[in-house]
């Protein structure tokens, strides 16, 4: 089964969630942005990741506004289960935003990124990198694989939504920007089953096939219920 959880910001406590504790080789836990176990290249910080890829099942999750985008683009990229990731140690891996992976019958878009609201107010290459936000050459290659692929997935995670779901949330209208219209039209265009992202440190379902998720864990699938027969 995979699983989707929001932004953990190096709490290593969020791995202790009783529903963790069942999971096993063929499960999956992707975490929506904010990972933040990698900022400052510790040793301290290498044990906790190293402690971390040792989980029975994959760890796997998309870049948010806080995180070492610097620290990170530093692992190996290598291909896994049809997309490229970085692959940080164990079980743990960074999927790259724009790539399509298939797990378990399952296909995934990776959205990572987003718009530090508080940008002005950070450094560049020590708390804030302005490759958050993807360019346009990036967005030209994410368009024509998903053509390849029919313009269909099964799931998509991101950190920040669409512009009209974060309305929803906000309340305010959202500024757009390249990730934000790309995810617009990407709604237009493409057919998925559900999307699921973090930032916003809330559980809640806006509408129906968006999830935002902070601190629950929720299945891809949910387990129909059988009705007993009377």
């Amino acid at each position: 089964m995979i699983y989707f959880t929001g932004d953990m910001h190096g709490d290593k406590r969020r791995f202790g969630a009783w529903r963790l504790r069942w999971l096993g080789q063929k499960d999956a836990l992707v975490v929506c942005g904010d990972f933040g176990f990698l900022w400052n290249g510790s040793q301290e910080e290498k044990e906790v990741l190293d402690w971390i890829g040792r989980r029975r099942y994959q760890v796997l999750f998309v870049e948010g506004t806080h995180d070492n985008l610097d620290l990170l683009s530093q692992y190996p990229v290598e291909e896994w289960n049809g997309g490229l990731v970085h692959h940080i140690c164990g079980n743990l891996r960074h999927l790259i935003r724009g790539q399509v992976f298939h797990l378990q019958d399952k296909t995934l878009l990776a959205l990572g990124g987003g718009e530090s609201q508080d940008a002005s107010f950070r450094k560049a290459g020590e708390n804030w990198w302005p490759q958050e936000l993807p360019q346009y050459d990036e967005i030209e290659e994410w368009t024509r694989r998903l053509a390849e692929g029919g313009n269909q997935v099964d799931y998509v995670v991101s950190h920040q939504a669409p512009t009209n779901v974060d309305s929803c949330i906000t309340g305010h209208i959202c500024e757009v920007n390249a990730l934000t219209a790309f995810m617009d039209r990407f709604q237009q265009t493409c057919r998925f089953q559900r999307w699921f992202f973090g930032s916003y440190h809330q559980d809640r379902v806006v509408p129906l096939k968006y999830q935002c998720l902070f601190e629950k864990i929720e299945p891809g699938e949910k387990k129909s219920k059988s009705r007993r027969r009377r």
